[in-house]
Protein backbone atom coordinates (compact mmCIF):
# COMPACT_ATOMS: atom_id res chain seq x y z
CA UNK A 1 0.00 0.00 0.00
CA UNK A 2 3.07 2.54 -0.09
CA UNK A 3 2.42 4.61 -3.05
CA UNK A 4 -0.96 3.21 -3.69
CA UNK A 5 -2.47 2.91 -7.47
CA UNK A 6 -1.03 6.09 -8.36
CA UNK A 7 2.78 5.07 -7.80
CA UNK A 8 2.23 1.71 -10.09
CA UNK A 9 4.44 3.06 -12.38
CA UNK A 10 7.10 5.79 -11.55
CA UNK A 11 9.78 8.12 -13.93
CA UNK A 12 13.41 6.35 -14.21
CA UNK A 13 15.41 8.70 -12.11
CA UNK A 14 18.02 7.53 -14.26
CA UNK A 15 17.07 8.00 -17.79
CA UNK A 16 13.47 9.01 -17.12
CA UNK A 17 11.78 6.15 -18.98
CA UNK A 18 8.59 3.85 -17.38
CA UNK A 19 10.12 2.14 -14.08
CA UNK A 20 7.45 -0.61 -12.55
CA UNK A 21 6.81 -1.20 -9.16
CA UNK A 22 7.90 -4.88 -8.48
CA UNK A 23 7.37 -4.84 -4.59
CA UNK A 24 5.00 -2.90 -2.87
CA UNK A 25 5.81 -2.59 0.80
CA UNK A 26 4.27 -0.65 3.85
CA UNK A 27 6.11 2.11 3.84
CA UNK A 28 8.36 2.19 0.25
CA UNK A 29 8.09 0.63 -2.94
CA UNK A 30 10.78 -0.97 -5.35
CA UNK A 31 10.83 0.10 -9.07
CA UNK A 32 13.12 -1.56 -12.05
CA UNK A 33 13.11 0.86 -15.37
CA UNK A 34 11.40 -1.34 -18.48
CA UNK A 35 14.54 0.84 -20.81
CA UNK A 36 17.86 1.04 -18.57
CA UNK A 37 17.06 -1.86 -16.13
CA UNK A 38 17.85 0.73 -13.10
CA UNK A 39 16.35 -0.41 -9.97
CA UNK A 40 15.86 2.13 -7.24
CA UNK A 41 13.66 2.30 -3.97
CA UNK A 42 10.97 4.74 -3.10
CA UNK A 43 10.28 5.65 0.71
CA UNK A 44 6.62 7.22 0.43
CA UNK A 45 6.10 7.33 4.50
CA UNK A 46 6.95 10.92 4.71
CA UNK A 47 4.11 12.74 2.12
CA UNK A 48 1.95 9.84 1.40
CA UNK A 49 1.47 8.36 -1.57
CA UNK A 50 1.02 10.43 -4.33
CA UNK A 51 -2.58 12.07 -5.23
CA UNK A 52 -1.80 11.78 -8.93
CA UNK A 53 -0.78 9.47 -11.24
CA UNK A 54 2.81 9.18 -11.49
CA UNK A 55 2.96 7.85 -15.37
CA UNK A 56 3.15 9.41 -17.89
CA UNK A 57 5.58 12.34 -17.38
CA UNK A 58 5.41 15.40 -19.88
CA UNK A 59 8.14 16.07 -22.05
CA UNK A 60 9.26 19.28 -19.95
CA UNK A 61 9.65 16.69 -17.28
CA UNK A 62 11.71 14.12 -18.95
CA UNK A 63 13.98 16.41 -20.54
CA UNK A 64 14.64 18.08 -16.22
CA UNK A 65 14.91 13.92 -15.00
CA UNK A 66 17.47 13.66 -17.64
CA UNK A 67 19.62 17.00 -17.36
CA UNK A 68 19.54 15.83 -13.22
CA UNK A 69 20.52 12.42 -13.91
CA UNK A 70 23.54 13.22 -16.57
CA UNK A 71 25.22 15.71 -13.94
CA UNK A 72 24.02 12.81 -11.01
CA UNK A 73 25.92 10.23 -12.06
CA UNK A 74 28.47 12.25 -14.48
CA UNK A 75 29.74 13.17 -10.45
CA UNK A 76 29.10 9.70 -9.15
CA UNK A 77 31.67 8.24 -12.15
CA UNK A 78 34.29 10.31 -11.11
CA UNK A 79 37.41 8.54 -9.47
CA UNK A 80 37.75 8.83 -5.72
CA UNK A 81 41.05 10.52 -4.74
CA UNK A 82 43.37 8.14 -3.60
CA UNK A 83 41.62 5.13 -4.76
CA UNK A 84 43.08 3.80 -8.10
Amino acid sequence: MAGGVNAAIFPCLRCAGPAHRTYEGQEDDHYRCSECGSEFNIDWSYDGPPQSPCWPISEEETEKIRKMAAQVFRRRSKPIKGIE
